[in-house]
Order: C-alpha cells, then structure tokens, then sequence
C-alpha cells in the first residue's frame, strides 16, 4: 500500500539520521583529548616550529576542535535529524498524508459502489438517475442502514465523515449532468450493451425535438436503451437517398472523395457493426467494396449531426442491422433475428411478415409501402446495403448505386442524461 512505499523510500534516511545521532556521541563521550594532547606534545611543537617557518600565521581550520564546537556539531546533527522526520517534507508528514490520502480513498470508493449499485438498479427500471447532495446522502444511508461496522462515522448534508475524522464532500462523489451541456463521448468505448427497459420500446419521447431541412420537430421513439446510452429513431421515415450520390461526391478538406474504403467508417459505425468489427477485414483500407462505403457514409456523425440536439453524442442516417437485431430480440418477439456473416457483410436472416407495422408503434416497420435503409452492407453482393422492407415485413437489400430509400435517422443519449432528462409516452 502507499504507506508501505513511504516506508520503503524514506527508511534508509531515517537510518542515516540516527547513524549520525550515536557517530556525534561516540565522539564527544570516547575521544580524550587531553591525553592525546600530552603524547604528542613534542611532535607538536616540532610541528608549530617548522610551520613557523613557512607561515607564522595559524590557520583556524587547523586548530583541534573545542569542547563548545562539539556541542555545536550536535546541535546541528541533531537538528537535521528533526527536520527529516518533521519537517515539511519530512517522514513522519509524509506518512501521515499518506494515512489520510488512504483513508479517504478507500471510503471515496465503498462509497461510489454504493452509488453505482443504486444508479443500475434504477435504471433496469427506466428510473431518473439525476444526483445531487441530498440524493447522495440518502444512497448512502440506505445502503448501510443495517450495517453496524460502517465505513465512515457520520453524514452530513454536504459532507461524509471517516471513522478516522477525514472529511469528503458528497458533491466529489459523483459526476454532476445538466440537460443542454455536451456529454463527454468517447466513440472507442461504445458498446451495444445488455437492453434494459425493454417494455418502452417504441414509446413517444414527449420533449426531444429538433428541426433539420427534411425533418421538423417530428416525433422519436425509444428504440434501444443499454446502462450506458439510449437510442431514438425518427418516427417517420425521412428522404429519398441513392448511397452511391453521396459517396461518390462528398470530399475531405483536402478535396478527396471522403468515403472510400472500409477504413473510413467512422468509429461509431465500426463500434454498431460489431461482427465486422470482430471479423477484421471489413473495415480495412483493402475493403473498397461500394456497399462499405454506403455503411460509412450512412454513420458519418458529421453528415447527420443536424438530428443531434445538445444532450445527444451522435447521430447517424439509420439503424445498424445488428442494434437492430438487439432491439427487436428484447421484445417478446415470435421469431429472433440473428444475423450472420457473409463475404461481404451480413445476411439477413428474416423471414416475410417477421417485421409488423403493429408493434412497438412502428419502429421497426413504419407502414407497408415503407422501404428504408439500415447502416449496415449485405454479405452477398459488394454493391448491396441491407434494408428493411415494409410490404414484405422483412429486413432485405439492394444496390446502393441505384436503389433510392429513405433513411431512419438514429441519435445516441448517455442513458443518465436521458433518464434525468426525457420523459417517455406509450403514445
């Protein structure tokens, strides 16, 4: 632990300090000066005549030392002693921040698991995880109601207190979120993780809106909600869109064609596409299949960042197949989608009627004359996108050179904020 290592470091100084403690009273208790003094008195005289000669001026560093220098040489000796176990940076304070630092990290710690626990218990059950001091301290209480050895000795309303008397202030224990400021995202760990609160799928979210050239205000839709981040999709299907417009005409700032390799999908799309991502070959610049280069266009943030308000990390153009799959799997459904893997990306794996316009309120078959396309490419061809065909009520492909569809679009909310945030409607 820390203070072993303290230890560790500091223990040969404090050694050398006490070394030098008995070297000083060895010398003033053993050597006899005087007695000395008397043997060599002829040699010494000797001595003082022949340097006479060279120089009749003593040097005072030649002098023996007296009884007070000695004593001096104690003080000093003595004093440097103190001040490497007490001083500022001395041992023994080093030591004793070192306790403190400990004590406050272990209760900091029992006290976040605590909060942890109560954040995913509340939201299996889709319930506001919003903190705030007052929130904090009755997690904490509860959590230990029952406990008669608890990890601090008393609670305050700003502050808890450790057994050993250290002070932590509630409002260090947790993350404070408001609705309007910009989350922290990192698209490196972005995951489709376990679906919780799986009965709201398809339920009106009553206060997101946003207003793009194509899409105005509009109503959205809980489509998949995990511990960490919450999906909503657009109720209505929006545009008309041929893939192979965009990624034949879009470019970099360096003025290259931006989408054309596998190596330019984007992090989010490599992160939803999950089996092609684990496949390794896919999202490669050796990958210039035409219907990689649909995948990344269509999960380009920046190419559909207008759907994102302020509380969302990213959007993109529609559903991957396999979030798809994620969302429609927890549904209490009759049949299960499993997508596979194919040459080129995934297969479908449904069956005609498997997608009904009737459940979950339309999210994942808006109407029968609906066709839309998914952000994922097919597996049998290298010019074809996966989409989901509303006549036949499965999910199907065609070519992204030709084929002209509307897209579903889908925006990412950290699941804390949304909960604190957003209210859902069975609407």
């Amino acid at each position: 632990n820390k203070t072993a290592n303290i230890w560790l470091v500091e223990g040969p100084f404090l050694v050398a300090s006490v070394l030098m403690v008995i070297s000083a009273l060895v010398l003033f208790f053993t050597v006899k000066e005087n007695k000395i003094a008397e043997e060599v008195k002829g040699d010494m005289e000797l001595g003082e005549k022949l340097a006479a000669i060279e120089d009749s001026v003593a040097n005072d560093e030649d002098e023996r030392m007296s009884k007070a220098n000695k004593t001096m040489l104690l003080l000093i000796l003595a004093a440097v002693s103190i001040v490497t176990l007490t001083g500022e940076n001395g041992l023994l304070t080093k030591v004793g921040d070192a306790k403190i630092a400990n004590d406050v990290a272990d209760v900091k710690e029992q006290a976040q698991l605590d909060i942890a626990n109560w954040i995913a218990e509340r939201l299996k059950n889709g319930q506001d995880t919003t903190l705030d001091d007052a929130t904090v301290k009755s997690i904490i209480e509860d959590a230990n109601a029952d406990k008669t050895d608890k990890y601090y000795s008393e609670l305050t309303t700003t502050s808890i207190i450790t057994n050993q008397g250290n002070e932590i202030l509630l409002s260090d224990l947790y993350n404070k979120t408001s609705g309007g400021d910009t989350p922290i995202f990192d698209a490196d760990t972005l995951t489709i993780g376990e679906a919780i609160n799986t009965g709201k799928y398809g339920w009106k979210v009553t206060n997101y809106t946003v207003t793009t050239d194509e899409f105005t205000t509009g109503v959205w839709r809980l489509f998949y909600q995990d511990s960490n981040y919450t999906y909503l999709i657009t109720d209505e299907c929006v545009g008309s869109y041929k893939p192979s417009d965009y990624f034949t005409t879009i470019t970099n700032e360096g003025g290259e064609l931006k989408y054309q390799t596998g190596a330019d999908v984007s992090t989010v799309g490599q992160k939803l596409n999950p089996m092609l991502l684990e496949a390794g070959t896919f999202f490669t610049a050796d990958n210039t299949n035409t219907n990689i280069m649909a995948t990344a266009w269509l999960t380009d943030p920046e190419v559909w960042s207008s759907y994102a308000n302020s509380d969302a990390v990213f959007a993109i153009g529609s559903p991957t197949v396999e979030l798809f799959a994620a969302s429609y799997n927890n549904t209490g459904k009759a049949y299960t989608i499993e997508p596979g893997l194919g040459t080129y990306g995934y297969t479908e794996n449904t069956g005609s009627g498997w997608l009904s316009v009737d459940d979950n309120h339309g999210i994942y078959n808006k109407s029968t004359s609906s066709i839309w396309w998914l952000a994922s490419p097919n597996g049998g061809r290298i010019n074809r996108g996966l989409m989901v065909n509303g006549n036949s009520g499965y999910i199907s492909y065609n070519y992204v050179y030709s084929s002209s569809y509307a897209v579903r679009p889908l925006v990412c909310i950290p699941t804390s904020v949304f909960n604190s945030v957003y209210t859902l409607e069975d609407n």
